[in-house]
């Protein structure tokens, strides 16, 4: 009985254990995660803070284009004021119709407030107008009867409407909307060419983590060969075979090899958090990656599109819009330099009353009108004006330069990453062959070291040349799929 209950007591002991170690075990496990790389792609782009700001950045520069553009049809409007603001004076001066100085104190109690709407025209002018009201309460002594004050109070309301026309010189309006524009093309050009550095980074780090593992693999078979040589060469020592320098030579490589086993390790985890680091992720995810599939895009639809297009590439459309502002800016400088001048017209009406305490209201009823040309010629400034029309020529000049520098090179570098594409594309192709039977090698030496017929060092050998044919394959790999983004981006302009 007591040697019954023993053992139900150690049965119990034992799968409390057994629970124990498998739910530490379980809680342990990393969960990787499964992802390709174009859906790694696609996070990069739209799910964060990178791709976010890339996208932010383009709708500014167009939501500010367009913004300026209405303005030419729809006016700005904007209302402008101040909270009631009171004042106290006391002073010792003349006051209206005193004959000497004396000791004054002044109170005043002020609103003022207008709506504003300003409007672009096509002509190059501003089209202005201001719905204004007042209000004022004011004290002060009265002049006629000594030690009374006077309570006066005024409340107006009135319009100013006000047009200005720049003569002889380029419009401000007219400018700025033309660079906002070029502007919004060129954030445009920035965009394409942000997103595929993003794109190349993410790329870049995925084939590292493919790489990194494989060439984990390859360090533990390397370390296991390097030990194997390092026994036998023991054994043979020992049987005088060899000396002992080719004893320590052997030790030395596997010591070597045990050392690049405990860097790869540190490698695939830094591979890792580099990755999730791009794609804004826990950095201590893991990554159950799989190889990316190649297709050959060089094909005669792309000849086609590199041969009729390579005049419209992004460096090619980037340096011209970059010319287009230069070009603006120098003929703006040269046209605001010289005789210059605007032509203004304003009319404005106002009404509103006066109260006085003891005195019948005064009614306000204003009304004016002004035009007028304005001329300006600069006589002399040193140089400044001239100084600065030539350094704004010089840098249209070099912009210039840029766009024919752009043109000329645009083809051959099209040509040439459309090259360096079906290259790498046909050595793919053969190394994947290479691999193939690299594979097969490794079978074929896996059954031959299972019936006895080679030893553990002739199988480690079929599988390490099988792990660099795949490491070589990722550099290829990797090659490629930059080299591509590169041909998207610049046709993509």
């Amino acid at each position: 009985m007591r040697n019954s209950v023993r053992a139900v007591t150690l049965h119990t002991a034992l799968s409390a254990v057994v629970c124990l170690i498998v739910l530490t075990s379980v809680s342990g496990v990393a969960v990787s995660r499964d992802i390709t790389l174009d859906q790694a792609l696609d996070i990069a782009l739209n799910r964060t803070a990178r791709g976010g700001i890339i996208n932010g950045n383009l709708d500014v520069a167009e939501q500010t284009y367009h913004a300026r553009q209405i303005n030419f049809y729809v006016p700005e409007v904007s209302l402008n004021g101040s909270l009631p603001s009171y004042q106290s004076n006391q002073s010792y001066d003349f006051f209206y119709g005193n004959t000497g100085k004396s000791l004054i104190k002044t109170n005043d109690l002020g609103l003022s407030s207008f709506i504003q709407l300003k409007q672009s025209l096509i002509t190059g002018g501003d089209f202005t107008v201001q719905a204004n009201l007042t209000a004022d309460k004011s004290k002060y002594p009265n002049t006629q009867t000594l030690g009374e004050f006077v309570n006066e109070r005024n409340r107006k309301g009135y319009f100013n409407f006000n047009y200005v026309q720049p003569l002889l010189k380029p419009s401000d309006a007219k400018n700025d909307l033309n660079n906002k524009r070029d502007d919004f093309e060129l954030a445009r050009f920035t965009k394409l060419e942000d997103q595929g550095n993003l794109k190349k980074d993410v790329i870049t780090a995925y084939v590292g983590v493919l790489q990194t593992d494989l060439r984990r693999e390859l360090a533990e078979a390397s370390y296991e060969s390097a030990k194997l040589n390092a026994e036998n060469d023991s054994a043979m020592l020992k049987d005088g075979i060899i000396s002992d320098d080719k004893w320590l030579e052997t030790s030395s490589k596997r010591l070597d090899a045990e050392l690049q086993r405990f860097d790869m390790d540190n490698q695939v985890t830094e591979m890792h958090r580099q990755l999730a680091t791009v794609l804004d992720l826990d950095a201590s995810e893991e990554f159950n990656l799989s190889e990316p599939a190649v297709a050959n895009v060089v094909d005669d639809a792309l000849r086609a599109n590199v041969k009729q297009n390579w005049d419209k590439t992004l460096a090619v459309k980037r340096a011209e819009y970059q010319y287009r502002k230069a070009k603006r800016a120098a003929e703006y400088a040269a046209g605001s330099h010289g005789l210059s001048g605007n032509l203004s017209a304003n009319y404005s009406f106002g009404r509103g009353t006066v109260k006085v305490e003891g005195a019948p209201d005064d009614n306000i009823n204003t009304n004016s009108w002004n035009i007028g040309l304005n001329f300006t010629y600069p006589i002399w400034d040193g140089g400044a004006s001239s100084a600065s029309v030539k350094a704004s020529e010089l840098q249209a000049e070099s912009a210039r330069l840029e766009y024919e520098k752009a043109q000329k090179s645009a083809r051959a570098e099209l040509e040439a990453l459309t090259n360096k594409l079906d290259v790498s594309y046909r050595k793919l192709d053969i190394i994947r062959q290479q691999i193939t039977i690299a594979e097969n090698k490794v079978e074929i030496a896996k059954g031959r070291l299972a019936n006895g017929e080679i030893s553990e060092l002739t199988f480690l050998d079929a599988r390490i040349f099988y792990l660099q044919t795949k490491d070589k394959f990722f550099d290829e790999l990797k090659n490629f799929l930059l080299n591509k983004i590169d041909l998207e981006v610049k046709l993509n302009g």
